[in-house]
């Protein structure tokens, strides 16, 4: 009977000790951001680069962000979901504002090669999140690209990607895109809750939040 207490307390001291050690080693917020190259605002994606990106496929192996650090960007889940390919966010840019810190990622779903999601996740100078937006991307239909203000406000422009030959029937070997026909543009402000998926900015649900300014 003492031996069963014993191992029992022994035990629990065990639990309560990986339990502590666990909560010493969370990365701190500023461990987080330094996984992000500075950089400055206002950002603007380069459309050339993009589409560069989707003819080629490059493969070239970007670092992602360690599975400790994905505590600070809530959205991840739920951008999870929006896919069955699994998500690993390659860190692109911190910017900080007067107010603001914000972190800019490539949400990078399972092993697709040459396209890109790039959201935008918003912090107060309290470590506070306040949203996460989708802001630019590109697959073989569509090419999305932003200029990011120093207020965090961002004027984002859609593309449709044209094809020299169907894309659907050729894929891209021996291929190449011939033209993008602007089909869409928004103001979206950055520090408001958001999405971080590409979606209708049109969507009823989406814009009721008084987030974006769908521009026609």
């Amino acid at each position: 009977m003492k031996n069963s207490k014993f191992i029992l307390a022994l035990l629990f001291a065990l639990a309560n000790f990986f339990t502590l050690d666990a909560q010493d080693n969370k990365p701190t917020f500023q461990e987080f951001l330094a996984q992000f190259p500075k950089a400055s605002l206002p950002y603007t994606f380069n459309v050339e680069e993009l589409k560069g990106q989707l003819e080629t496929r490059s493969a070239a192996k970007a670092a992602r962000l360690n599975w400790e650090f994905y505590q600070y960007l809530p959205e991840l889940e739920r951008s999870a979901s929006y896919s069955n390919m699994p998500v690993c966010p390659e860190p692109v840019a911190a910017f900080e504002t007067k107010d603001y810190t914000a972190v800019l990622y490539n949400i990078a779903r399972g092993f697709s090669l040459g396209t890109k999601t790039y959201s935008i996740s918003v912090f107060n100078k309290q470590c506070e999140y306040l949203g996460t937006h989708f802001v630019a991307g590109v697959n073989p239909e569509t090419l999305t690209v932003a200029t990011i203000s120093e207020t965090l406000t961002a004027k984002v422009n859609e593309y449709k990607v044209t094809w020299k030959n169907n894309y659907r029937k050729n894929g891209q070997i021996n291929n190449k895109v011939t033209g993008l026909t602007l089909v869409e543009t928004a103001t979206v402000e950055l520090i408001s809750a958001g999405n971080p998926d590409q979606m209708d900015w049109a969507s009823n649900d989406f814009n009721s939040g008084g987030d974006i300014v769908k521009n026609k």
